[in-house]
């Protein structure tokens, strides 16, 4: 029954798991047996106590893992019908307001301040203007292209140099990218990903074409430092961080920031939304919620309703 949860989602209840345990505990909330099945008025003062130290979005996950954990001993869904325990969250939502500053698009703008900030002689350097390329222009997900150690490094699921293809190794007009597991892939079915020549240096598969030759044909990750260690999502983050500081530029960037952004540019450039929703592999309409429109076109919009600028 374990196998019906993502390896990532077992760790983050695990942890939810225990807390929660821990929690009734020294609460003497169930002091004469398990606190398993959890009533209302428990998850209301677990909730309670999270939000002391958690977002409520955050919340949410460590409820939803109690509920796995009623299933794996084989009690109901406690959270089913609980209308106090929403109007608590709701109440939690109210009073913490916004989560914080939103992770900013990595747009074309962007794109290119990466690349001016890197240079074609230092080979981490052009590892990691491969990998922003390729997760940009196709709308990666972190877990896609980074690995977080070597130890944890599985060729079944994350990328090597067997997983690019090119269509001509003379004149390459179009990539293909083997996507084995992802977060959008519970089952693993497996995808392939075609990325197109693009207007250099805004362009992934010149980029992949200059890294593959010296990244070399030797087993492990596809994006590999120069001393053997894979490009891991934090050290992607604090790249980009570093990278922005010293342009100038204020804000939170991260690896999603590169499909955020793709996805932005892309309906800017016309694409319609179902074409942006099919190469982003988006499964539901979340992705809508990263088009922003720029601010220019608001006020496009606005100057159109004023009779006086007719």
């Amino acid at each position: 029954m374990s196998q019906g949860l993502a390896p990532s989602t077992h760790r983050t209840y695990k942890y939810a798991q225990r807390r929660f345990l821990n929690f009734c505990t020294q609460s003497r909330l169930h002091p004469y047996g398990s606190p398993c099945p959890a009533s209302e008025w428990t998850l209301c003062f677990f909730a309670t106590h999270l939000s002391g130290s958690l977002h409520s979005a955050s919340i949410k996950i460590y409820l939803s893992a109690v509920c796995s954990l009623h299933i794996d001993l084989g009690f109901p869904d406690p959270l089913v019908d609980c209308l106090q325990l929403q109007r608590v969250l709701r109440g939690i939502r109210r009073t913490q307001g916004s989560p914080g500053p939103a992770r900013l698009p990595i747009t074309d703008h962007q794109m290119l301040i990466i690349h001016n900030s890197l240079s074609s002689a230092i080979q981490d350097h052009v590892m990691f203007w491969a990998a922003s390329t390729l997760a940009y222009f196709g709308f990666l997900h972190s877990a896609e292209f980074t690995v977080p150690s070597v130890s944890t490094f599985n060729p079944d699921i994350h990328l090597t140099v067997n997983d690019v293809r090119v269509d001509s190794h003379t004149s390459p007009s179009c990539l293909q990218l083997t996507i084995k597991a992802s977060k959008t892939d519970p089952f693993r079915k497996g995808c392939c990903l075609y990325i197109g020549l693009g207007r250099p240096p805004l362009c992934a598969l010149s980029a992949i074409m200059n890294y593959l030759p010296l990244r070399g044909q030797s087993p492990g990750p596809l994006f590999l430092l120069s001393n053997g260690q894979p490009l891991s999502r934090t050290l992607l983050t604090h790249w980009l961080k570093d990278i922005f500081a010293t342009a100038g530029i204020q804000g939170s960037f991260s690896s999603h920031s590169f499909r955020i952004g793709a996805a932005i540019v892309a309906a800017r450039m016309g694409v319609p939304d179902h074409l942006i929703q099919a190469v982003s592999r988006w499964n539901s309409d979340a992705y809508k919620l990263y088009i922003r429109t720029p601010a220019e076109a608001l006020v496009q919009v606005t100057s159109r309703t004023d009779p006086e600028s007719r």
